[in-house]
């Protein structure tokens, strides 16, 4: 019925003369606040940040975000009838440099977090609150970050004949790291099968890469949210969100031998905030580089509207408590499955959590 109504109004009023005059102004000004062009102090930063870079980087976009975590309608209570105190910690990976990403002037954060380290397995920077002690019923808070940062279009460009001729340069530390099965990319024979058909008469390891990112694109479908965690379960169901994609393809191109690892972050432009993961491949001559495998164009490919949030998959985190597991927490044995936007545990404590992702200002040199 008020659909009905609101059509009703909107096919009267759009006879109206003052319509056309409305809806240009409009659109006139939602495009200004989408499309804004950077003032000469923002070109001057876009412009330097290209002289910095090579053939393989365009297109840069400088971008001021936010990030934002609230707790609110906090309840205690006691857990399986002990008198365990309730307890509350956050981590959060910070935001850093990568090649794509380069921070600019200094971040914001409020409060201050318990602690900073740096994870002994990716190197993520990461941020960690313990709020137990400030725990009571209605306890509220919100951390706050605000950042800038300028990101690119990363195109690399790649000589898969150079890149098999010097294979055999990549480093121990990382072939190894990068090419063995762990929690959620176990390489189960059904799989290990599966890419050996596939790659048996592709010799480099580029091409092989590729036939890898163009089969999960093939027989993949995308669903969200999925029935479970981990390439398992995405070889058999064929099916899942960015994760699973992420997952498929990082363990077929490990079983290949190319190292593989995980991005993790947000698209993050006017328009689009949401969560969003995708891989990286080691080339002994490039690199690290980046293998999107939702993307029909993601292949050695990722383009200037991501923010990245942290490295890897299993991440190991400090402080975190013998009990939580992954069925009371998003942590187990130390460590967490990946980090985007936080990573909790708690126990003896009901709350909601918001989080908010804003886009203060997002400008590029052409459009």
């Amino acid at each position: 019925m008020l659909k009905n109504i609101l059509s009703n109004k909107y096919v009267k009023f759009s006879k109206s003369p003052f319509f056309g005059i409305l809806l240009s102004f409009l659109l006139l000004n939602t495009c200004s606040q989408i499309r804004l062009q950077p003032t000469d102090a923002e070109r001057s930063i876009l412009e330097q940040a290209m002289t910095q870079l090579g053939p393989d980087y365009s297109n840069p976009r400088l971008v001021q975000g936010e990030l934002i975590l609230t707790i609110s309608n906090t309840e205690l209570f006691e857990e399986d009838s002990s008198a365990v105190l309730p307890s509350l910690q956050i981590w959060i990976a910070d935001i850093s440099d990568y090649s794509t990403q380069k921070l600019i002037g200094d971040k914001w954060i409020d409060p201050s977090p318990t602690k900073v380290f740096s994870d002994a397995e990716y190197g993520n920077q990461i941020l960690y609150w313990d709020l137990s002690s400030k725990l009571m019923t209605g306890y509220s808070k919100s951390i706050a970050r605000t950042f800038q940062y300028v990101t690119y279009d990363y195109r690399p460009i790649v000589d898969p004949v150079a890149e098999i001729e010097n294979w055999s340069s990549i480093p121990n530390d990382i072939l190894e790291k990068y090419t063995r099965p762990e929690q959620f990319l176990e390489q189960d024979t059904v799989l290990v099968n599966i890419v050996h058909t596939l790659i048996k008469n592709i010799e480099n390891p580029v091409h092989q890469a590729k036939a890898i990112y163009t089969w999960v694109q093939d027989s993949m479908t995308y669903v969200y949210p999925p029935r479970e965690r981990g390439v398992r379960c995405a070889i058999e169901t064929l099916e899942g969100d960015c994760g699973q994609y992420s997952a498929l393809f990082m363990t077929m191109a490990r079983i290949a031998g190319i190292p593989a690892r995980q991005q993790s972050g947000f698209n993050f432009y006017p328009g689009n905030t949401g969560a969003h993961v995708w891989s990286e491949i080691y080339l002994p001559i490039k690199g690290w580089v980046p293998v999107d495998a939702t993307r029909d164009d993601g292949f050695l490919h990722l383009d200037n509207r991501r923010l990245i949030t942290s490295m890897g998959l299993n991440i190991p985190l400090q402080h975190a408590p013998e009990w939580a597991t992954f069925a009371n927490s998003e942590v187990e044995d130390g460590k967490t499955d990946f980090m985007q936007m936080f990573t909790l545990v708690s126990r003896g404590v009901k709350a909601d959590y918001q989080s908010e992702r804003k886009i203060l200002r997002s400008v590029e040199l052409n459009w």
